[in-house]
């Protein structure tokens, strides 16, 4: 975005694919094409002799030149080499270890760290970007995995600055896509989200609190058993048998096949999220036989069903590692190229009630989300918006508890919820019984009742019933009493109101004042940290 002459740009750096964004005229989040005009610059850099390729003529050389192909080296940045580094790259430019330690890709006689191929890359990004947009970029933000360790973080950093691409800051991936779907806005409300990111090489799952501005990453979970190469992967066993049954060559023992046959079936899946059934075809695939087939969503949904399952149980461990039911939580945010398979994205939703709205609608594709995000987080920085600024980057203060009024002894109403973004403020408004002339009002901490499990019963009335007592069970009950206030009135009418405001500031300290506007009379209480 140019503001004061000022270029900035969101940038997001995965495993398998980045993206750029920026914020245009209409004020909204526009992905930069690339010089081949695609969305999507394939992280890879690939050498042939004298010439150096990066992006979609990098991938093009994994058939014939992998041996010469770096990939993955986003998250080998940052890192001590390890012998499972190089299983885990199997297939494409070796990797050695450092003399500092460190992890090396071996092309022929060149030697590139993961640092000098960040750098290579991310400045063929600038490029884009500045080919793109006509003018030089001032200023990105940049998005990294929730995970990334500190030493990291430093390290992409430093890859920016000598790559020539000035970096405002790095923002958590979570955090870039619940920008996007517009949670922290100051209309938005709390919000309590699960941001599901299905990529390339894994998927992460993330709990974010959201409130005015503020956005805190809770808890997040990391795993490899669900990602887009897991998904290929299923397609390219289901290809490759069909391949061997009709002319009896087997593929899966030809790597070369493999390859050409993994990069077909990337395409397969993209036509499956929006069609309900995607060919499938690959010149010369082995022997010099030509491959053409198709596979129609549901025996797609069929071949991949158990994918999903470590997905699933993931989602439920970092709900619950954080503290909450699966029931507490307001929106599920699906970012990532693999979450756009529907049957995936059904699986979620099935672990949450029908309260919870699945939202896929931040961008034009789900892999986009992230830079998007980042864009919007440059567009803050730009008009002073110090506050999200380090809620984004996880600098931002949580409430540790549900704060809220006790209305019995196993019941409490809300007011600000746990994992709040501090500084936050919210108000009530508390109606009084007719001739009431004194308001008395109960502070407490609370925690989340678990819903209760309704009984297997064959009765079906006995079962509605019991569904309807959990319906009407209070979601949060009391743990510490906190304060008790009471504020003298005059004789109440219908019209009466008493309201009580909850604020909690950056030092944790609680302040509730209960006031009624009419008569101006106030009460406040102060609670420490």
């Amino acid at each position: 975005m140019s503001t004061a002459a000022k270029t900035y740009i969101g940038l997001s750096v995965g495993n398998h694919n980045s993206v750029i964004a920026i914020i245009n005229k209409d004020h909204r989040a526009e992905v930069i094409a690339n010089e081949d005009g695609e969305h999507k610059t394939p992280t890879y850099l690939a050498f042939s002799g004298d010439e150096e390729y990066h992006g979609s003529q990098a991938k093009h050389q994994i058939v014939r030149n992998a041996q010469n192909t770096v990939a993955g080296f986003r998250d080998i940045l940052g890192k001590a080499y390890t012998a499972s580094m190089a299983e885990q790259h199997a297939g494409f430019a070796a990797i050695e270890a450092s003399e500092d330690g460190g992890a090396v890709f071996v092309i022929g006689d060149l030697r590139l760290s993961a640092h000098d191929a960040t750098v290579r890359y991310l400045a063929r990004l600038r490029t884009t970007a500045e080919d793109y947009l006509g003018r030089k970029i001032d200023g990105a933000v940049l998005a990294v995995p929730v995970w990334f360790t500190g030493e990291q973080r430093a390290s992409i950093s430093a890859a920016c600055a000598d790559a020539g691409l000035p970096l405002l800051q790095l923002v958590t991936e979570p955090a870039a896509a619940a920008l996007q779907y517009g949670l922290g806005r100051e209309s938005s409300g709390d919000s309590v989200a699960v941001v599901v990111d299905v990529g390339g090489t894994g998927s992460d799952v993330s709990l974010v609190a959201a409130t005015g501005g503020l956005v805190a990453v809770v808890a997040s979970a990391h795993t490899t058993a669900v990602s887009g190469e897991v998904i290929d992967d299923v397609l390219v066993r289901h290809f490759a048998a069909e391949f061997t049954r009709a002319h009896g060559v087997d593929v899966m023992g030809n790597a070369r096949a493999v390859r050409k046959l993994r990069q077909a079936v990337e395409g397969t899946k993209r036509t499956l999220s929006s069609a309900t059934s995607a060919p499938c075809a690959v010149e010369s695939l082995a022997e010099g036989i030509d491959f053409n087939s198709s596979v129609n969503r549901t025996r797609f949904d069929i071949l991949c069903q158990r994918t999903y399952a470590p997905l699933l149980e993931t989602i439920e461990k970092v709900v619950k590692d954080a503290g909450y039911e699966l029931a507490q939580v307001d929106q599920v945010l699906l970012c990532g190229g693999a979450a756009r398979v529907r049957r995936l994205q059904a699986r979620v939703a099935s672990l949450f009630p029908e309260e919870t709205e699945i939202r896929d609608d931040a961008a034009e594709e789900l892999d986009e989300v992230i830079a998007a995000g980042c864009a919007e987080q440059a567009a803050l920085i730009a008009q002073g918006g110090a506050d999200a600024q380090a809620a984004a980057d996880l600098k931002a203060d949580v409430l540790a508890h549900v704060v809220g009024l006790q209305i019995s002894a196993d019941h409490l109403a809300p007011v600000l919820r746990k994992d709040t973004p501090l500084p936050a403020a919210r108000s009530v408004s508390v109606a009084l019984p007719k001739g009431e002339t004194r308001a008395y009002i109960a502070v407490s901490e609370g925690e989340a009742v678990p819903p209760k499990p309704v009984a297997d019963e064959d009765d079906e009335e006995e079962v509605e019933e019991e569904e309807e007592e959990a319906a009407a069970a209070p979601l949060y009950r009391p743990t510490r009493l906190l304060a008790e206030m009471v504020l003298e009135l005059d004789a109440a009418d219908e019209s009466t109101r008493v309201e009580v405001t909850f604020f909690v500031g950056s030092d944790k300290k609680l302040t509730v004042t209960a006031s009624e506007p009419v008569s101006g009379k106030t009460i406040t209480a102060v609670i420490p940290q």
